[in-house]
């Protein structure tokens, strides 16, 4: 009886590109379910490229097929399916803070969102099925395919840039800082690259050197091996001050805490609940925001919608707020309502500038978030193509203020502060737009990115967005200052690290808050990314598309 021969990388991939097409079909999707644990917060990157080398197989197999296309296209669109239903499958959370008006539309997120956002790696899959090879320069092909699709995933729709391949290394460390000169999509396209290079160690061919098979993986090793190299030097040669002492404040209450509803449905029963939790939540910021002592942080920082009634139209809360303050400024995120302009009432999500004088002039500055979140912020009819046809079948917008959804505001420029100091305004979702960001960061000092972080639940959602905002600071050489509602709030530096930060805890009644005392480094960084924008991105694309059309005219 012969004993088996031990598996070899070619044994492997022919077991793995001879699959039948459901069991294909299943890994592609396992494939892109355990990428999961390639990004925040685990950063297992090594788990990234191990799947997309099984994805290149697997295309492998499709393409020999007689409707190669189909298959091509329903392996890449597994696999996309898998991983967004892995990674954003907190984005069903917020259909349940309300699950009797919502519940009923909770198929969007987790069945509608994963097919959805699957057609761009099924759609960038067919377009490599086009230009596949039996060799080592097909796993460029695919980099570039699906480095495209990705870019578009950005933008189409408004966009959702939601845990691009750059996001597997963590903000802050060597690597990362190779989005300072060609941004997070770049560092994408670069990612993609070493991902896919393994897979060219084995394919369909009996000849072919060694040196052929593996350049592709050497050719990924000298890039990252460099690109390491600087980005550590990069890191060891900040030499920044510490610059504005800040005060982030942070009540940890949930959306169910915020807007309490009557357990009998009772109308007027809501309202009291809802004033009480109102002003027990203003207590606690102010609780949190202290008093104006001269070794105070001069600046105070609340998150996203800080309060459950818009700050600037409610006379008591402005009074309570303005006199705690005493000659210190608050940023703070409320919801602002103009009633004047049209004959329905205008919401928007607005971050501003407050101080002292404020329950007389109003507020120093108001921003109003541009880019609003689907589902959350917009009404499904909002952007969903042909939505207005079947409004009466898809579901309102899911924030309690206003069931027809938050009216967007212009981009955000930098704010002023008394100092003489800038910041730009991030709310929440924009924090996941590199180009937003670099458009409107102008000559500002710092970013300020708040957002309301308890939608997401307390899985892996919010240290994803805190790794998304992170890299913003990155490609603009900016400090951040981040206050996130149940999330992680906190001063990042220009380089993407987290500043040590003193935090303290307290109670009222049963409410838990906490405030985070920190400083602001003075750094503004020139970067690359910041002054040219997505050139070098641009750049490496085509460069190597150039480069693998030329290895292919040289091989034939």
């Amino acid at each position: 009886m012969t004993r088996p021969e031990n598996p070899t990388l070619g044994t492997v991939h022919s077991a793995v590109s001879g699959l039948s097409s459901l069991k294909s079909i299943v890994l592609a999707l396992v494939c892109g379910v355990v990428t999961i644990f390639a990004f925040a917060p685990f950063y297992v990157w090594p788990v990234y490229i191990a799947s997309m080398a099984l994805l290149v197989w697997l295309l492998d197999g499709a393409r020999k097929k007689e409707k190669w296309r189909r298959a091509m296209f329903t392996r890449g669109w597994a696999y996309g399916a898998g991983f967004t239903l892995a990674s954003m499958h907190w984005t069903a959370q917020p259909f349940l803070v309300q699950p009797e008006q919502t519940i009923w539309f909770i198929w969007m997120p987790l069945i509608l969102l994963p097919a959805g956002l699957g057609l761009f790696f099924g759609f960038g899959s067919l377009v490599a099925g086009h230009l596949w090879s039996k060799g080592p320069d097909r796993v460029f092909v695919l980099a570039i395919c699906l480095s495209v699709t990705e870019g578009l995933r950005g933008v189409v729709f408004g966009g959702f840039p939601w845990n691009w391949p750059g996001m597997i290394w963590e903000p802050g460390l060597p690597i990362s800082q190779m989005a300072s000169i060609f941004g997070l999509w770049g560092l994408s396209v670069l990612t993609l690259v070493l991902a896919c290079s393994p897979a060219a160690l084995a394919d369909f061919r009996h000849e072919g050197g060694a040196l052929g098979r593996i350049f592709p993986l050497l050719l990924a090793a000298v890039l990252f091996g460099s690109g390491w190299g600087w980005g550590t030097q990069r890191l060891l040669g900040d030499t920044a001050d510490e610059g504005l002492a800040v005060r982030i404040v942070d009540v940890e209450v949930d959306q169910s805490e915020k807007y309490p509803v009557s357990p009998t449905g009772d109308l007027r029963e809501t309202q009291i609940l809802r004033a009480q939790a109102a002003l027990d939540i203003r207590t606690a910021y102010l609780i949190g925001t202290g008093d104006d002592f001269e070794d105070e942080p001069r600046l105070v920082v609340w998150p996203e919608a800080a309060l459950p009634v818009p700050l600037l139209q409610d006379p008591d809360t402005l009074d309570a707020v303005t006199l705690r303050l005493g000659k210190r400024t608050l940023i703070a995120g409320t919801p602002r309502v103009d009633r004047f302009t049209t004959s329905t009432p205008d919401w928007y999500n607005s971050l501003a500038v407050l101080d002292a004088r404020s329950q007389f002039s109003g507020a120093r500055a108001i921003y109003d978030k541009h880019r609003l979140v689907p589902f959350g912020e917009l009404a499904a009819a909002d952007f969903i193509p042909f939505g207005h046809m079947i409004s009466g079948v898809l579901p309102p917008a899911l924030q309690q203020l206003a069931s027809s959804g938050f009216k967007p505001g212009p981009p955000g420029s930098p704010i002023d502060l008394s100092d003489g100091k800038t910041f730009l305004p991030m709310i929440c979702y924009e924090a996941l737009f590199p180009g937003l960001i670099r458009s409107t960061v102008g000559d500002a000092d710092f970013l300020v990115n708040i957002s309301i972080d308890s939608w997401f639940g307390n899985g892996i959602g919010p240290e994803q967005h805190f790794a998304q905002a992170r890299y913003r600071s990155i490609e603009t050489g900016r400090p951040m200052v981040r206050a996130a509602n149940l999330g992680i709030s906190g001063v990042v530096d220009a380089f993407g690290r987290i500043i040590p930060s003193n935090i303290s805890e307290d109670k009222h009644k049963s409410i838990k808050l906490k405030w985070i005392d920190s400083y602001i480094p003075n750094q503004v960084l020139n970067t690359t990314y910041g002054i040219y924008g997505a050139i070098f991105s641009l750049g490496a694309l085509v460069f190597l598309s150039v480069f693998t059309f030329l290895l292919r005219q040289n091989k034939s």
